[in-house]
């Protein structure tokens, strides 16, 4: 294997293993809820302390990979994650655990802004950044794809200690391939990025706020399905196979974005249609589920609202990639990653709120659908 193929590796692992800790505390929730005697508060507090941690985390992992090298970061975050899901499974305390879940919190940071800078490079090449963005993310839809469904094997037949020391040594995956590769195939810019530029930069907030609007609406989509599918006599196991399709829906479209992107068959014009387009339709399927009494729509709906909403981030992103530096990628994806977690928990009480109309439930889902299309016209029309 060379060394290219090598980095290509890291880079697939480092998506996996970022898409597989996004899933894994929602996986374990009730077993390290039982281990550690939480009650319902606790755990919420645990998983607010993570949310509000990769706030700061992201962005200074931003500039740790800008400025320090994607290598060195790549492999920290890495080690990092690995040492907190160990030290989790050790200590069966509170306090414990809220340290080690802000120490998972910089290893996920740093191990996942590697990833994504990297993928660029990886992939297809540098100047193929929306295809080779689009299929990364493929990645890190599988790993969150396969996590409940590993989780739940492992749990029954070894316990949450070793489930978790499992995923530990998964987590070191990355770390062990980085070794390889030589120097010259981690360079990423000639120097570092200038970042008071990026932060002074209008297209740079913009971004920002696509990502506060996208990533709670993202969030609200698990949220209001399995109340809605419930709702309709089904039970939550059904209802959470469900929303499997939508994720399926989520790994599809975005590789067929990237095979469109890398054989010319998409141009460069689409990455405007979509980013402003998937929105504006994922709001009338919103609404046409809400209204939905056949038992067969919700499916059907579920899967093409996957299908719709996988592509946005990774295109989103590889426009911002395109009018920034390259020393300036880390910082650019922490900045927008920080302003997605912080819609996430500023708009977690509204998303939360429950009615006995479903259409009234899914008010907000589809204003935030239709607020996203507005604001990604506007960052399509001010990028080149």
């Amino acid at each position: 294997m060379s060394s290219m193929q090598l980095v290509t590796a890291v880079t697939i692992s480092g998506a996996l293993i970022f898409g597989m800790i996004l899933a894994l505390f929602g996986s374990l929730k009730l077993a390290v809820a039982r281990r550690l005697q939480l009650d319902d508060g606790q755990v919420r507090h645990l998983r607010i302390a993570l949310n509000i941690a990769l706030i700061p985390l992201m962005l200074l992992s931003g500039v740790l990979v800008d400025n320090l090298g994607v290598r060195s970061v790549l492999m920290a975050g890495s080690v990092v994650l690995s040492v907190a899901l160990v030290s989790l499974s050790l200590r069966p305390t509170y306090p414990h655990a809220f340290g080690a879940i802000l120490l998972a919190a910089f290893g996920v940071a740093a191990l996942s802004t590697a990833s994504i800078v990297l993928m660029p490079r990886a992939f297809f090449s540098p100047v193929e950044t929306s295809a080779s963005l689009n299929l990364g993310f493929v990645f890190i839809a599988l790993g969150a794809l396969l996590t409940p469904v590993l989780a739940d094997i492992l749990l029954d037949r070894v316990g949450l200690r070793r489930t978790l020391g499992a995923f530990a040594l998964l987590a070191l995956v990355p770390a062990f391939l980085a070794v390889f590769p030589h120097a010259e195939h981690w360079q990423i810019a000639d120097h570092p990025g200038d970042s008071a530029a990026l932060f002074s930069e209008p297209s740079s907030w913009l971004a920002a706020l696509v990502f506060f609007v996208y990533a709670p609406l993202e969030a609200s989509i698990s949220l209001w399905t399995l109340t809605l599918l419930t709702e309709r006599n089904q039970d939550e196991r059904e209802a959470g196979g469900l929303l499997t399709g939508f994720w399926i829906g989520f790994l599809a479209s975005r590789l067929l974005v990237a095979v469109g992107r890398h054989t010319d068959i998409l141009s460069e014009t689409w990455d405007r249609w979509i980013v402003v387009l998937p929105p504006l339709m994922a709001a009338v399927v919103i609404g046409n589920l809400a209204g939905a009494s056949h038992r067969g729509r919700p499916r059907g709906g579920l899967i093409l609202l996957g299908l719709l909403l996988g592509p946005v981030f990774p295109t989103l992103l590889a426009m911002i990639f395109r009018y920034v530096a390259p020393a300036e990628q880390g910082l650019a994806y922490g900045i927008v990653f920080a302003a997605g977690s912080l819609g996430s928990l500023l708009l977690s009480p509204v998303l939360t709120l429950r009615t006995r109309q479903p259409l009234q439930t899914l008010r907000v889902p589809i204003f935030l659908a239709l607020l996203l299309t507005a604001v990604t016209l506007v960052l399509g029309l001010m990028t080149p």
